[in-house]
């Protein structure tokens, strides 16, 4: 059913929808080109076909990375998706002193050597997730120094709750010249403690394990995250010698160990990926194999896909097909309302890539998000590309293409990771030819998302561009 506008709701958008003015060519708040100003030149509309291997996690990887400045001796990860993020997270890694060793996909990591307890701030601007060490190096070496986080600008994401949970265990914990300086109060190490927290944050929970994982005696926390990367991070302290109970419910009981000793992992598909290319084909019209899936980690979007009109079919224990092809379907996809929330809510991760689609859908859809205050800028570019959307404040109205939006190619802006790659996904869908600048937010989280999308037939290229000087 089509959604009206709610006066109430949307009582006067920030910025409207999209009209004759955002469809012209107005690029005058476009990045200039310089010499290392590599973009997405898409050409659409695309059909894809064919099968995708979904890569490692990258929001598991960057916590378990961390999580081998707690043990002795060597840990190897298998399966790490090669993105920037992952390389940032291995920098920093390495300037503590850990040996670091990559290859064939996977990492060596031995903390042995670490001599440093400060991360540098250059490093720490590059990669939010370089937060996660602190709670490793509190409790292993006593102390920490490490910068507030940088990473995508989605809204307030705010290391309260991370330092509350260390005070809860015993730290000393002060801000000063834009630094977190962390200190085990007794001079020795953490000690068990309980803490409760405002919100299920999933980075004050995988910190506060870490942390809980060395410190003396037993930890208990409450209302924690019940995301997977949770889960996979308790898995391997656990092989590690931790003793972690709860991983996955809303709450955690860990009796610390004071020594912990390497393991092996192998990274989980990354959820957020497979979610995403489940939407290219939605997208696209297309019918496309992923593999491998993890279907109970996904189901929230498998039922909003269904919904509106999908065929999703489990092909064997890790391979699912997706189809929104017309002589599979029948009729078109139909609009469809989410709301993101933690685990096992409609991950937030996925709601900018399915705006994006819901503008090629019928009807009218409701997108609200509950997780981050910042999380609509994509849906300004989606504009430049003819989308009709209308957003307020966390709340966005989203027209179908009966009812305003007409996806055309066009020059737009990935302002942050997700909403990036809603761009590629428009652009896959949109006519003619659209350029997608400032990538490196896409590339953070994207393994060879290009090369990928080539191979399921998609017309799109990833460019360098030189400066062109301006006459006048």
């Amino acid at each position: 059913m089509a959604l009206s506008c709610n006066n109430t709701l949307f009582p006067k958008p920030f910025f409207t929808s999209c009209s004759s003015q955002t469809q012209g060519t107005h690029f005058s708040n476009l990045p200039q080109p310089t010499k290392q100003d590599p973009i997405f030149k898409i050409k659409g509309p695309s059909t894809l076909s064919g099968h995708i291997t979904i890569s490692g996690s990258k929001n598991a990887s960057l916590p378990l990375l961390a999580a081998t400045l707690c043990c002795s001796g060597t840990s190897l990860l298998h399966n790490l998706p090669n993105v920037s993020d992952i390389q940032a997270m291995a920098s920093i890694l390495s300037s503590l002193g850990a040996k670091v060793d990559a290859f064939d996909g996977k990492m060596r990591v031995n903390s042995d050597g670490v001599g440093k307890v400060e991360v540098d701030l250059e490093e720490m601007k590059k990669i939010r997730g370089g937060f996660f060490v602190i709670g490793p190096l509190v409790a292993r070496f006593g102390e920490a120094v490490v910068a507030l986080p940088g990473g995508c600008n989605i809204g307030k994401r705010p290391v309260d709750l991370h330092l509350r949970g260390l005070r809860a265990l015993g730290a000393v914990v002060e801000l000063r010249d834009g630094k977190v300086w962390a200190r085990a109060a007794n001079g020795r190490g953490l000690v068990g403690g309980k803490f409760r927290l405002d919100y299920p944050s999933v980075g004050a929970t995988e910190t506060l394990m870490m942390a809980a994982s060395m410190a003396d005696g037993t930890t208990m926390l409450s209302n924690v995250a019940k995301e997977p990367e949770v889960v996979d991070l308790a898995r391997f302290l656990t092989d590690c010698g931790a003793w972690i109970e709860g991983a996955g419910s809303d709450n955690l009981i860990i009796r610390g160990k004071r020594q912990l000793y390497g393991s092996e992992c192998v990274i989980k598909p990354d959820r957020i990926e497979t979610g995403t290319f489940m939407l290219a084909a939605a997208i696209t019209r297309s019918c496309i194999l992923l593999s491998p899936v993890i279907p109970s980690r996904v189901s929230c979007l498998i039922d909003k896909l269904s919904q509106a009109g999908c065929k999703i079919s489990r092909l064997d224990q890790q391979t699912f097909q997706v189809s929104a092809h017309p002589s599979h379907i029948g009729y078109d996809l139909k609009s469809f309302d989410i709301k993101t929330n933690p685990f096992p809510g409609f991950p937030t991760d996925l709601q900018p890539q399915t705006m994006a689609l819901l503008t090629t859908c019928t009807g009218s859809s409701l997108v609200e998000e509950s997780v981050f205050d910042n999380r609509m800028t994509h849906a300004r570019e989606l504009q430049k590309l003819g989308a009709r959307i209308q957003v307020s404040g966390r709340n966005a109205l989203v027209y179908g293409f009966d009812e305003g939006s007409s996806l055309q190619g066009s020059r737009v802006i990935a302002r942050d990771l997700r909403g990036g790659v809603s761009l590629i996904l428009a652009g896959l869908a949109a006519k003619g030819t659209t350029q997608i600048h400032d990538i490196a937010h896409i590339e953070r989280g994207y393994e060879n998302i290009d090369m990928k999308l080539q191979n399921l037939g998609a017309d799109i290229q990833r460019l360098t561009l030189t400066p062109v000087p301006l006459i006048l």
